[in-house]
């Protein structure tokens, strides 16, 4: 299951059509960035995904030989992630696409349109309309298929791999800004614009409010196993809490909104995205700060682990996306070529690869 979505976070509302964005500035040139901790250079795409006639603000993979966008421009597009060519064009919001997913044949899209749309991956039919009272933020598959909606009406909605209406999530009051399945599928996790995460079972029953942040609450993510919670605010904080509502760490060292915040693999640490243009690191054990990766020269909104927690992928508003090296925090590679905002920035399932989609109205694919 893959997924990705865009809000507005630097107002904390849901926007037109979508956000996150992008930076960078490095020297010298050379190949591999795996093989040795010494600065790259800047690094141009090998592929250029154009198409689209609005910006891209949701990007994903479907393996490592596809590639599924999400536009300003209403639809969504499947790529063959070797040639650069649209496969398929997905027709039918009526507002821009937020947020795209994909699970086995099937895609998940949302949009500010106040739906969702679960389509035939081979065919590109729509099988599916899935209605909320508000843009739906965030769309998401369990691991057996479930489909998780959350949307600025404050509920988050369940619904079967068939698009059949199960469960509607209730309690927050203000809209909600993110929402995800465990690990195992049994639970989901909110977040909302009211101050709170909350965690629910599929009953549909909220059986944990996180509390202790003063201002919205963009996100929150599970640990890999399940037992912690990262939430992240614009009050300037992300906080680490255990499953049963036991505020573990307070992790500061920000100096403005923390737009993201998630565990390295191995769940020893947290990762941070913040408007004041540095990505942080903090220990889970201690909530010691431990590095700036601080390169961007502006909002740094997206940022993502390698697959062995090595390497650090950030995303700012300055057009440039920046892989770090964890242990150093020495910045690897600059990736350039995107001419507005980067929206989203990913790696590829085997990590060799990095997928970004832009206010350009282009998505890129750059080789590691």
């Amino acid at each position: 299951d893959q997924t990705t979505c865009h809000e507005d976070m630097t107002q904390g509302r849901v926007a037109p059509g979508g956000l996150i964005h992008t930076g960078g500035s490095v020297v010298d040139t050379a190949s591999d960035a795996t093989q040795q901790d010494t600065p790259r250079g800047f690094s141009f795409p090998s592929l250029v995904l154009g198409g689209h006639r609005a910006p891209v603000c949701a990007a994903t993979w479907l393996g490592e030989g596809q590639v599924l966008t999400g536009s300003h421009d209403c639809t969504a597009k499947v790529w063959n992630a070797e040639s650069g060519l649209c496969e398929l064009t997905l027709e039918g919001h009526e507002a821009p696409v937020l947020c795209v997913a994909c699970h086995g044949q099937r895609v998940l899209t949302s949009s500010s349109d106040r739906t969702a749309r679960l389509w035939d991956l081979k065919t590109g039919s729509c099988e599916r309309v899935l209605s909320h009272n508000g843009p739906v933020v965030s769309a998401s598959f369990s691991p057996t298929g479930q489909v998780l909606t959350a949307s600025s009406d404050r509920t988050a909605r369940l619904w079967s791999p068939e698009g059949d209406a199960l469960q509607k999530l209730s309690g927050h009051s203000q809209a909600l800004h993110s929402a995800c399945f465990s690990p195992k599928g049994d639970q989901v996790l909110t977040a909302s614009h009211d101050g709170t995460a909350r965690l629910w079972n599929l009953d549909g029953e909220c059986v944990q409010v996180f509390r202790g942040h003063s201002a919205h609450v963009y996100q929150a993510t599970f640990s890999s196993d399940g037992q912690k919670v990262v939430t992240c605010s614009a009050d300037d904080s992300a906080l680490v809490f255990d499953v049963n509502g036991e505020c573990l760490q307070r992790l500061t060292g920000h100096a403005s909104a923390v737009y993201q915040a998630v565990f390295s693999p191995d769940d020893s640490k947290v990762l941070t995205a913040a408007a004041d243009t540095f990505a942080g690191l903090f220990e889970v054990s201690t909530g010691s700060f431990l590095k700036y990766f601080a390169e961007h020269r502006l909002a740094v909104h997206s940022v993502a682990f390698s697959g062995d927690g090595s390497k650090v992928l950030t995303a700012g508003d300055d057009r440039a996306v920046r892989i770090f090296n964890t242990a150093t925090g020495n910045c690897l590679r600059c990736f350039e070529g995107h001419g507005e905002h980067v929206y989203v920035a990913m790696f590829s399932p085997s990590f060799r690869k990095v997928l970004t989609g832009s206010e350009d109205c282009t998505a890129k694919i750059f080789d590691l």
